[in-house]
């Protein structure tokens, strides 16, 4: 081939390529601004954690160019996406368990929700089909752990769970969990005979807690409580509770872009921020959950 022929060629070529380009990044272009056009729905709990979560989450997504709003608090926010009442809803990971086909085999003969339970289930939940996409576990985890005062530990010699399984003859656990059952066989199996429980409301945790005698109380890691008024967080006591990180449910009119953004806030969840943000919004001089997102670059690790 000559080359006056293999230039005319090449001109070919090119002249039959690009309308093909042009129409794969229309229709890249029009798949990532589809979202755009439609006002995303944030579903949230009514902890104000959660309510400030969303306030975040919202930002983010205005910040990219979209349009979004906040729905009134419920205690059941995944709900609301899989009903098609909201576009995104932000909650602790274990309350999906019902999009699961089976759960028991989630939970596993324990009972307990670990993390890695937790990844699996949010692995069926994008395996289903479904319109639904369960995002990334945040690093924070809201589950409970037992905790004790300083002087109370030292009295009983408790810096471990297997030491406070030695000493549960003389400790009360406090919890606000009324099924207890996954609990006391918790206990049980950690060497403590006959574990004295005893059931309160939430909002009674921390007077239960400041009292500390002769108890070790169930409360929240990411209690700001614990830190701030010196308490001490027993060693490995988290595994007798469900992990409770936080996870997002995104319905359809959630693009990638829109999902790689909220990905973004949910890794920047640290446990460190989730202290800092429970203390922001909880007792005393709480703030709005809108004013606390508007500190989230401060406290972000």
């Amino acid at each position: 081939m000559n080359l006056r022929k293999s230039s005319r060629l090449s001109v070919l070529c090119l002249a039959l390529l690009l309308p093909l380009a042009a129409c794969t990044s229309n229709e890249q272009s029009s798949t990532n601004e589809s979202g755009k056009n439609v006002t995303l729905k944030i579903a949230r709990g009514e902890r104000p954690v959660e309510q400030a979560l969303a306030e975040v989450y919202k930002k983010a997504l205005e910040s990219k160019g979209y349009t979004a709003q906040i729905n009134k608090s419920s205690d059941d926010p995944f709900k609301q996406v899989k009903d098609g009442q909201a576009d995104v809803a932000v909650d602790q990971a274990g309350t999906a368990l019902f999009l699961s086909k089976d759960s028991a085999s989630i939970t596993g003969e324990d009972g307990v929700l670990s993390t890695d339970d937790l990844k699996n289930l949010r692995t069926e939940i994008n395996d289903s089909g479904d319109q639904i996409k369960a995002l990334d576990l945040s690093p924070a985890d809201a589950g409970k752990e037992l905790v004790m005062s300083n002087a109370e530990a030292y009295t009983h010699e408790v810096d471990s769970l297997s030491s406070l399984a030695k000493a549960c003859a003389k400790l009360t656990v406090i919890t606000d969990e009324t099924e207890t059952s996954n609990l006391q066989s918790a206990l049980e199996g950690e060497g403590c005979a006959s574990p004295k429980i005893s059931v309160v409301e939430t909002s009674e945790l921390a007077t239960q807690l400041r009292a500390s005698v002769d108890r070790a109380v169930a409360i929240s890691a990411g209690s700001s409580i614990i830190s701030d008024e010196g308490f001490k967080a027993i060693s490995d006591s988290a595994k007798l509770f469900n992990a409770e990180p936080y996870m997002l449910l995104a319905g359809e009119n959630v693009d990638d872009k829109a999902q790689s953004e909220l990905n973004k806030i949910t890794g920047e969840l640290s446990q460190q921020t989730l202290v800092d943000l429970n203390r922001m919004v909880n007792k005393p001089s709480a703030m709005s959950p809108a004013q606390a997102a508007t500190r989230w670059e401060w406290i972000i690790e």
